[in-house]
């Protein structure tokens, strides 16, 4: 029996009998292949390993492959950044391989760069056959070298084989064997062409064209090549890749309706990363199940990441973010609900820090340097007895699937397993595994399957839907590789070589693309997206070689609760939706906020009187409600606060409080003093000490290296002549005080009262430069009104000291050593401020109505329940 070549792709049903005929082994590029001839799927690279693992040799794990490369590239080239230069090599290290290139011949030719090359492969190559291993990509070739006794072989959908599978082919394909080869008459297939020249050279025979029912597919094909107008193909633009994603998962999940198997229907996309997610987020959306099969790396993964923050956690001795991190992750899940507020407020760091917030992470404290042996075991403790991994990653398909993947790489870690490494090693080689071991995107079993162009070669299904068909995306465009460009490789061509070219590459690109056009059997959907982010698109030349002249996509029916909510907000209400009554009403209410009309109860004006003596009303809470009345509600009716927060820098209100403590203790202890300043300088020290003591300053990163610069501020500020009147007499120090006055009681502190000769002064520290917090609104709505110091005034006078003359108010800046002026309003402006704050509680209104600079904004909290934006200016009619 002679070994026979099929120069067209046969329809599957023939293959099928033709397979039925003989005792042959069915051997497909792609498992959809092997799906669609209904054969177990075993491909080129499966028969090669079996082979070989009977004659003790086997294919380089990738971390063993990857650490060998960059002993090999430091041996011959010897680079300061041999991890990079390892990575820059790796691929055309398996260009070479893949190509069968004689070594030897490779170092005396070309230039110095080439041969520099060849003398790392040749140093990698010998590395790991020394271990009995080999490159995955020398696996066709050495396999082929001893194939052992040959087979009769039915070989579909290595309809572009490149020299290695030829050679393998060949080898072990015995008499009775087939391969479907097309090679038409068009430059297309001119490496299919020589392909078919060679295999005759060595024995195989061209078969009669097959005779059969043209199909879909081989129509589409021939419109490929002649450039004629095929049916049942069409071609659908979108505005842009969200757009297309839905337009095309809409039609999809009508397919899925009309009683369409998922098995019939194939999503392809060249560019797998920039659609993948998109695709996978829409169908969620949808409800409409999608396997995505591309790879991604396990550093991507929720696992890699977790891993990632194990190991610097470890490595840095668990400080605060990283741990934390840790904890809350999904798959750490070791820090609750009701833990978190008070390791948040606290920053816990080391374990005896964590230790004290009932987490024991004393199982993570590892060793500096142990053997590969007990390190897997460390970290396999970690993983299920610690965190229990296992049950945590089997929430995702995709996660578990890395976890188990993962699992079989910690084997090969652990060898030599007497081999002692430190922590540090240990963690990079996880962080390489995890760099370049893959796991599906999506996995799991049944639904709409999303492939690229080649992973359904030899495919078989009802319709395809091809994205992303435009110009620089399908096809790919062919690049260079920086260390084996295609010059190099046009020379090395010439010398004998036999690698793959630019035009080759293009060629195997188009190559691809005709034989996915076998795959449909009813329809061929292909799209693109007019916009990819803001850059203008063209449609894929392929779409002219098939003749087809895109058109914009029809309106896409309704696939979601989202997007059905969306469209009838405006028309009748929907039937069986919980959600649709809230939705209404959220969007009656947005309307009104985003209007010119009155505010509403959304926006502050609740109208709940509250009796203005059941509160007691500082002069920063005045100052809030004469700023924006919203801003006083939200932080004292809502109580809407962030989560406490431990000081990890010095912060403007910290920094107030240590200032102003610091002053305290310094001038009390400096009273008795004959030179008071001067004494409070020489106290300043020892009473920052004291407050960095009750502050737990100690615990704020770098702050013995700020220590120093704020004790000098504290005593230039002390030195200028602002900071104490020439005769002045201390007569209180962060005097507290609360009193009742024009029916509210009013509390607060006054950081230090001097007597003077005229009357008494009141003296406020300020840090900054500026006392905008402590103003209010006047009559053109600007923040111009000071009302702490004023206020203070009044009530000093009144009720504090009625026996004195209050002559003065003063605000101190203690950066800037001098008294900051000030707009300092009369007593019946205060007094209708005051009554202004009583109206608003015995109304219960408290409006978004902020500055018309709203420079009141600029430190509060609660922008994202107030949501201010351009809406205010509708509501109140005015324009800065």
């Amino acid at each position: 029996m002679t070994r026979v070549i099929y120069l067209q792709i046969l329809p599957h049903a023939l293959m099928q009998s033709k397979i039925a005929e003989g005792q042959r082994l069915t051997i497909t590029s792609t498992p959809v292949g092997a799906r669609a001839l209904k054969v177990p799927h075993k491909s080129l690279p499966n028969l090669a390993q079996e082979g070989l693992r009977d004659r003790g040799v086997r294919v380089a794990n990738p971390l063993q492959a990857h650490r060998q490369l960059q002993r090999a590239v430091r041996a011959a080239i010897a680079p300061s950044d041999v991890e990079g230069t390892a990575r820059a090599i790796a691929p055309a290290l398996q260009a070479i391989l893949r190509a069968g290139t004689d070594l030897h011949k490779l170092e005396t030719v070309g230039e110095s760069r080439i041969q520099q090359l060849a003398r790392v492969v040749f140093i990698y190559k010998n590395a790991l056959a020394e271990s009995g291993c080999i490159d995955s990509s020398e696996l066709l070739w050495q396999a082929s070298r001893h194939p052992g006794t040959g087979q009769p072989l039915s070989i579909y959908g290595y309809f572009n084989p490149r020299r290695d599978e030829l050679a393998f082919i060949d080898a072990i394909a015995a008499a009775g064997s087939e391969i479907v080869l097309p090679c038409a008459d068009d430059p297309l297939f001119a490496e299919n062409q020589e392909a078919v020249q060679w295999l005759q050279g060595q024995g195989w025979q061209v078969a009669e064209a097959v005779t059969a029912p043209p199909t879909l597919g081989d129509r589409l094909q021939h419109a490929f090549l002649s450039r004629a107008t095929p049916a049942h193909c069409i071609a659908h633009t979108y505005p842009n890749l969200e757009a297309e994603v839905r337009g095309t998962l809409a039609r999809v999940k009508q397919l899925l309706s009309q009683g369409v198997s998922a098995r019939a229907i194939a999503l392809a996309v060249r560019d797998e990363v920039s659609y993948g997610p998109t695709v996978l987020d829409v169908a969620w959306e949808y409800e409409l199940p999608v396997r995505a099969l591309y790879a991604t790396p396990l550093h991507d993964t929720r696992l890699g990441a977790w891993v990632q923050l194990l190991l610097q956690a470890i490595a840095e001795q668990f400080p605060f973010e990283v741990t934390a991190k840790l904890l809350r992750h999904p798959l750490g899940a070791k820090l609750d609900r009701d833990t978190w507020p008070n390791v948040r407020a606290t920053h816990p760091a080391g374990l005896a820090g964590w230790q004290q917030h009932g987490i024991d992470l004393s199982p993570l404290n590892w060793p500096a340097s142990d053997t590969r042996e007990n390190w897997v075991q460390r970290l396999q403790q970690a993983f299920d007895e610690f965190f229990e991994l296992r049950r945590r990653a089997g929430r995702w398909a995709r996660e578990i699937v890395a976890y188990y993947t993962l699992q079989e790489q910690l084997v090969q870690l652990a060898k030599p397993e007497r081999e002692a490494i430190a922590f540090a090693d240990f963690a990079r080689d996880i962080l390489d595994t995890l760099a370049l071991l893959t796991v599906p995107a999506q996995p799991g079993r049944g639904g709409v399957e999303l492939h690229s162009p080649r992973s359904l070669m030899g495919g078989n299904y009802e319709y395809v839907f091809v994205l992303g068909a435009a110009e620089g995306v399908l096809p790919a465009p062919v690049r260079d590789d920086p260390m084996l460009d295609f010059h190099a490789r046009r020379s090395l061509i010439r010398a004998g070589f036999p690698l793959e070219s630019a035009a080759a590459a293009a060629r195997r690109e188009a190559a691809i693309f005709y034989t996915l056009l076998h795959a449909p059997r009813q329809q061929l959907t292909l799209s693109y997206p007019q916009l990819r982010g803001k850059d203008p698109t063209l449609p894929s030349p392929y779409l002219s070689r098939l003749g087809v002249e895109p058109i914009p996509a029809p309106p896409q029916p309704i696939a979601s609760w989202e997007e059905a909510r969306r469209a009838n907000l405006r028309g009748e209400a929907m039937c069986d939706d919980p959600v649709w009554p809230h939705a209404v009403r959220a969007l009656q209410v947005e309307r009104r906020r985003e209007s010119g009309h009155p505010p509403d109860e959304y926006d502050g004006m609740v109208r709940l009187p509250i009796a203005p003596e059941t509160h007691r009303f500082s002069a920063s809470q005045i100052a809030a409600l004469g700023q924006c009345p919203f801003k006083w509600f939200a932080d004292r009716l809502l109580r809407l606060s962030e989560l406490s927060e431990a000081e990890v820098e010095l912060s403007p209100s910290f920094k107030g409080r240590l200032y102003h403590r610091s002053l305290e203790l310094a001038v009390k202890a400096a009273m008795s003093a004959e030179d008071i300043r001067q004494a409070t300088k020489d106290q300043l020290d020892d009473a920052i000490a004291k407050s960095e003591t009750e502050l737990e300053l100690r615990a704020v990163r770098g702050w013995q290296g700020q220590r120093l610069e704020h004790l000098q501020i504290l005593q230039r500020a002390i030195a200028q002549p602002d900071f104490l009147s020439y005769g002045a007499t201390i007569i209180a120090l962060e005097h507290k005080f609360e009193v009742e006055w024009l029916g509210l009681k009013i509390r607060g502190t006054l950081d230090r009262v001097d007597e003077l000769s005229d009357g008494v002064a009141l003296i406020d520290y300020k840090t900054g430069s500026s006392t905008t917090s402590m103003k209010v609104k006047d009559d053109s709505d600007r923040l111009s009104l000071d009302i702490q110091m004023p206020l203070y005034l009044q009530v000093a006078q009144n009720a504090l000291f009625p026996d004195k003359s209050v002559t003065r108010a003063e605000y101190y800046s203690l950066t800037q050593g001098k008294n900051l002026s000030k707009k300092m309003p009369d007593a019946e402006t205060v007094k209708s401020i005051l009554h202004q704050v009583k109206l608003h509680l015995e109304k219960g209104q408290y409006p978004v109505n902020p500055d018309i600079n709203q420079q009141a904004c600029r430190y509060c909290s609660f922008d994202l329940v107030c949501r201010k934006g351009a809406r205010l200016s509708r509501k109140y009619r005015r324009s800065p």
